[in-house]
């Protein structure tokens, strides 16, 4: 096995738990690693410090895998049985969720959502991308997958320097059309085409927070993807729910999840962009749902708040969803504060909700925090 050797500070550093390090840390290699090929960390003095993929083409040249006294068989088998695991103690429903989590989990660059049976995959460096065949193995193995679908064809593997492709089938037969079950609602998701790998599993703490706000409320929801956010709304007392998404597909998937769960005639789902709706619709809400996943810089996200604060009653709620990119690291309430001040509205803050249990995130891991989000009282 090729070794790497790091700089004192950089040993320090990830003694002390530091996931990555950058190509400077690097004082000298031993050969040039392929990607997917692990190598030994060393300090200066030749101190073993455990493993890790070396990529000198990626700005966090060197990702931690595992412990000095940690062995190279059966490594990826091996942290996705403890991930496993994991789930079965801290989520509800573990047959719905998020199985690996990148670093947090201790595969970086690994995503991995469970649907039932089904799986679908995301990687995030040229390592991981290396692994597909050993990563569906692993998976087949461990949790017994009927199917493994890789899905590389997000907009996160652009921003990383990371070449596209097509969703395709790494193992079984993955339906297009999935069922998820989530906190007692039933959503029909598209896992071959839609958004990220079909459901946004990372807002289920702010589906719990809508259900707490929407008791005998009129709701607005201008990025409702499939519905997650307002069907939960619906299911908790809403009385009337007009939504929009940009996808007309998406669109029709979101009403027939209103209809599976019981709301038609509550919701009313039309096509249009988030800043289009807010635009566009004149009246006031009791509660306002403002997911910002596809703006691209903080002044578009101040603007959508904006907007979306005039949509809001006096003494209503609205639910702000932020996420890093576009937004800065530790950027996120500036900005809300900067929207409301604007608009001369006095917000009191609520609740902030966070990511769920199955998506762990190792402290100092890069984008980690990527979700921000908050409930906010306005008046």
């Amino acid at each position: 096995m090729l070794s790497t050797y790091l700089s004192r500070d950089a040993a320090r550093r990830l003694r002390h738990g530091a996931p990555w390090l950058r190509r400077e840390d690097i004082v000298s290699m031993e050969g040039t690693p392929q990607p997917g090929e692990l190598v030994q960390l060393r300090d200066e003095d030749g101190a073993v410090l455990g493993l890790g993929d070396v990529d000198l083409e990626a700005s966090l040249a060197v990702r931690r895998l595992g412990l000095p006294d940690e062995a190279v068989e059966g490594l990826i088998p091996r942290h996705l049985r403890h991930a496993f695991e994991r789930r079965g103690r801290l989520v509800d429903d573990p047959r719905f969720c998020r199985i690996v989590n990148d670093d947090g989990d201790g595969l970086p660059g690994l995503i991995v959502d469970r649907y039932d049976a089904h799986f679908v995959v995301q990687t995030l460096t040229r390592s991981m991308d290396a692994r597909h065949q050993d990563i569906t193995r692993a998976l087949v193995e461990v949790t017994g997958a009927g199917s493994v679908l890789l899905r590389n064809d997000t907009p996160r593997r652009r921003a990383l320097g990371l070449p596209t492709q097509r969703p395709h089938v790494l193992y079984g037969t993955p339906p297009r059309w999935c069922r998820v079950l989530e906190l007692g609602a039933r959503f029909t998701v598209d896992l071959t085409y839609g958004l990220g790998t079909g459901y946004a599993y990372d807002q289920r703490e702010l589906r719990r927070i809508v259900g707490r706000m929407a008791w005998d409320a009129r709701v607005l929801d201008v990025n409702c993807n499939v519905g997650g956010l307002f069907v939960h709304a619906g299911l908790h007392g809403a009385r009337h729910i007009l939504a929009f998404d940009a996808d007309a597909d998406t669109g029709d998937l979101a009403r027939e999840n209103a209809e599976a769960n019981g709301l038609l005639g509550r919701v009313f789902v039309e096509k249009g962009t988030a800043l289009q709706a807010l635009r566009a619709v004149r009246e006031t809400f009791d509660l306002v749902l403002l997911d910002t996943c596809r703006v691209d810089s903080p002044e578009a996200f101040v603007e959508h708040v904006q907007y979306a604060l005039r949509r809001t009653r006096h003494g209503g709620r609205l639910l702000v969803v932020g996420h890093h990119p576009p937004l800065p690291p530790g950027g996120f309430d500036d900005l809300v504060a900067t929207a409301c001040e604007s608009e001369a509205r006095i917000a009191t803050r609520l609740a902030r909700p966070g990511l769920p249990p199955d998506h762990p995130t190792l402290v100092g891991s890069p984008g980690a925090e990527y979700l921000d989000a908050v409930a906010l009282e306005v008046t």
